[in-house]
């Protein structure tokens, strides 16, 4: 069991790690550039220098992000060493991890442990907040539990995005981007003036690329040989309207269309069924052998996803006559994702889901209001946040004709493809007839309100004290309609034999418990959360702090089929409210006026009744595991050299690890490492720019390290990913003014292979598939700016 990091060793180690950022301040002096702006960010809904924000922030540029060639917050985790975001099944289970803490995105019912917020506006899922953002002022990750500011969740940090707003100096950017792997974009942003108070601005985008795997269709009717490709359309638009610096108000709105295929798996270990999927389908069942690097997959059904994504919000900020400022953000949005899905990731017609039973749709509302200001040596702020959220969660699972033959031979070991009908006593095809399973509908709404309030207090010059805290209320109502097209009649049938292997013959979509089942649950939660810090400007170029937060991320409902152990419909698939203390000592260093910065900080995080979503090998289970700890130390650098030089750095050491307690069905968690929490990880950017005859060149680095993690929430050996090192690179001519420019560009330069997720392949005992990283990929983007 971890017991809290010592104050003195974190001491300790904050003074080191600070020596070295001045050591390596004073080593780089004579080679400094021209002063560096400070970066400003709204970590904590006000504007502020990143140096004197007493919070761990990384900050990444919009600058940043184009250099690196990200243009999505996927994209963006390679530029900084603490955030780790994966893709499983399709692009609507996508999880945000920060400090090896985060919320398996597989089931809609979970919410985020890492909240989404761009543009001010709370993403529902961190996957519906994956689209491409346009032209991106900064991207802020904020380390730690935010739920006193932000609210919602949150528990283990934000990611917040904030895109360009219009600017009443015209500007036009035109980019095409040409690639290996059919990678085509085409994107075009111009924003301007449309009248003396007023200017609007406008993003249109358009990406698309193959899919990364090699496809044998088996038996079909797919005939799609490529998948994890790239489709997709997006449109941005705002209009701001300022009014001196009384009246504010921002308007966006935006909406993206994808049409792509996703995802299927490449095998890591082959099992003893192998064979038997092979002979279903004249031998393009499964692979014979694991070649990962081969990227070849099988799959004779549809992975066709189709994600439609948009909304519009409203910003006001209005500064009354004594001084205040009044703020309104109103926001709706929608998020509507239909999907194909081989459920057996074979070629042999086993399962499925068809794209019209399966998919999620949020559509959400929400308000804020806020009033901030400054009186002496007070800087307050306090609000009221209301939000709504309809869930609509269509699931399937459909039996192929494969289904009953597989199934003979899986009970009886490979020996007859007719066994079934002995254990069920039905002719062939009666049991689990082609076409036939389950098809279920869940309707959840989510009713949230908060008031909270932080105080930020000047008790000297040089030493404040912040105290944050927040009122939350959270309701939800989930109606869940289940239906057996085929009543079940295979599991019914073998229960009134009482046959060997009912816990294959009964799996849960199968079980006739569930026939006509309509069940409504409901819960609420109340909760006080907040933060209480010391910042103290130890020197006119360091700055300390210190803070203790206690988070909260609510209840919910598990939307997959729960059954007891003797096959009864389990009519309460609730789960806790996830809670986190935080402990946090940190200290920011800014030297020759910002061009050297110095950011270092650690952390102790207590988690209890940590959500965790874990694949059984046919569905979901959502555990409360007692207890995670994470704690650990995390560092960023930045220099700018005068020789057009610039470096940003990050380490991050962090322990996530599971308590003594036991989970059940789940023993591997006891006293372990949680997944997807590498214990080091590290990042470095270099950018060079320089004039060269008339023209401008440039080159740029970017490269992130993770040791080895488990990509499994079961925390199975073979689903370790081992330590690997991701290399993106860059080169660049322009001419002088840099109205137009040419890059060559690569991702993944080494072209390494490396897992998102592995996962044990549904009804096949010692097969293993993984989902993969995006291999190598070379291109060109010619850029016109005016």
């Amino acid at each position: 069991m971890l017991t809290p990091l010592p104050v003195c060793l974190a001491a300790r180690l904050l003074t080191a790690t600070a020596l070295a950022g001045t050591f390596a301040a004073t080593l780089a002096a004579p080679a400094l550039a021209q002063d560096v702006t400070e970066v400003v960010v709204t970590a904590r809904k006000k504007p502020e220098a990143l140096s004197r924000a007493p919070i761990s922030v990384a900050v990444i540029t919009g600058e940043q992000m184009r250099g690196a060639g990200a243009y999505d917050l996927r994209d963006a985790q390679v530029l900084t060493p603490s955030l780790l975001i994966t893709s499983t099944a399709n692009e609507a289970q996508t999880t945000a991890r920060l400090r090896g803490v985060g919320t398996v995105g597989d089931n809609p019912g979970l919410e985020s442990s890492v909240g989404v917020v761009i543009d001010g506006v709370v993403r529902a899922r961190t996957a519906t907040a994956m689209s491409d953002l346009g032209m991106v002022e900064r991207v802020e990750i904020l380390k730690g539990p935010q739920t006193s500011l932000f609210g919602k969740g949150a528990s283990a940090g934000v990611i917040q995005a904030v895109t360009q707003a219009p600017r009443f100096t015209p500007e036009q950017v035109y980019e095409l981007t040409a690639g290996e792997r059919g990678t085509f974009a085409a994107t075009a942003y111009v924003s301007g003036p449309l009248a003396e108070k007023l200017a609007g601005s406008l993003s249109l985008v358009h990406r698309q690329r193959e899919g990364q795997y090699r496809v044998d269709t088996g038996v079909g009717p797919r005939s799609e040989s490529r998948d994890g490709d790239q489709n997709y359309d997006s449109v941005r638009g705002q209009l701001l309207f300022m009014d001196s610096d009384r009246l504010k108000v921002r308007l966006i709105a935006d909406y993206t269309a994808r049409d792509e295929n996703c995802c299927t798996g490449t095998a890591v270990q082959v099992g003893l069924s192998a064979p038997w999927l092979n002979g279903l389908a004249s031998g393009q069942g499964v692979a014979t052998k694991a070649d990962v690097d081969s990227r070849h997959a099988f799959s004779n059904r549809s992975t066709a996803q189709h994600i439609k994504d948009g909304g519009v919000s409203g910003e006001i900020n209005w500064r009354l006559d004594n001084g205040a400022t009044l703020t309104s953000l109103t926001a709706a949005r929608r998020f509507d994702h239909r999907q194909g899905y081989d459920a057996d990731f074979s070629g042999a017609d086993i399962y499925y889901r068809n794209p019209d039973d399966f998919g999620t749709r949020f559509d959400t509302l929400s308000q804020e209001f806020r009033l901030s200001g400054r009186n002496g040596p007070l800087d307050w702020l306090t609000g009221l946040y209301l939000s709504s959220e309809k869930l609509t969660r269509r699931d399937s699972y459909v039996y192929g004709e494969d289904y009953e033959s597989y199934l003979s031979l899986l009970l009886s070991g490979g020996a007859s493809t007719t066994s079934l009908t002995s254990l069920t006593g039905l002719t062939a095809g009666v049991a689990y007839p082609d076409g036939g399973g389950a098809r279920d509908i869940h309707r959840q709404t989510e009713r949230n309100a908060a008031l909270f309030a932080n105080l930020d207090w000047e008790l000297t010059p040089d030493v404040s004290a912040i105290v944050g805290v927040r009122l939350n209320r959270q309701t939800k109502t989930l109606d869940s309609a289940y239906r057996n097209t085929d009543g079940g009649v295979g599991c019914a049938a073998a229960q009134g034999l009482k046959s060997a292997g009912l816990g294959t013959l009964c799996q849960s979509f199968s079980n006739p418990a569930f026939n006509g089942l309509d069940m409504t649950q409901k819960l609420s939660d109340d909760a006080v959360t907040g933060t209480f810090k010391l910042s103290w400007q130890t020197t006119a170029s360091v700055m300390t702090y210190a803070s203790v937060a206690r988070g909260w991320k609510g209840g919910g409902f598990n939307l997959d089929r729960e059954q007891t152990s003797t096959y009864a419909a389990d009519r309460d698939t609730s789960f806790k409210p996830e809670t986190v203390t935080a402990y946090e000592v940190g200290l920011k260093g800014r030297w020759f006026n910002g061009r050297v910065a110095f950011d270092a900080a650690a952390f102790h995080q207590a988690f209890r009744d940590f959500q965790l979503n874990t694949f059984l090998g046919a569905t979901f289970l959502v555990t409360s595991v007692p207890e995670l700890t994470s704690r650990g130390v995390e560092t960023e650098t930045r220099i700018t050299l005068k020789n057009g030089l610039r470096l940003v750095s990050g380490v991050t050491w962090a322990e996530s690890q599971f308590g003594p307690e036991m989970v059940p069905g789940l023993p591997r968690l006891t006293d372990a490492r949680a997944s997807f929490a590498p214990k080091w990880s590290a990042t470095l950017q270099a950018d060079y720019r320089r004039e060269w005859r008339g023209m401008t060149v440039g080159a740029a680095i970017d490269a992130r390290y993770n040791s080895d993690y488990n990509t499994g929430s079961d925390l199975a050996p073979i689903k370790i990913q081992g330590a690997y090192t991701l290399m993106n690179g860059r080169l660049s001519l322009a001419n002088r003014d840099e109205t137009v420019a040419l890059d060559l560009w690569a991702t993944n330069l080494t072209d390494e292979t490396y897992y998102q997720v592995v996962f044990g392949a549904p009804l096949q005992s010692g097969t293993f598939n993984a989902f993969l990283g995006q291999p190598r990929t070379i291109g060109l983007t010619l850029r016109f700016r005016r």
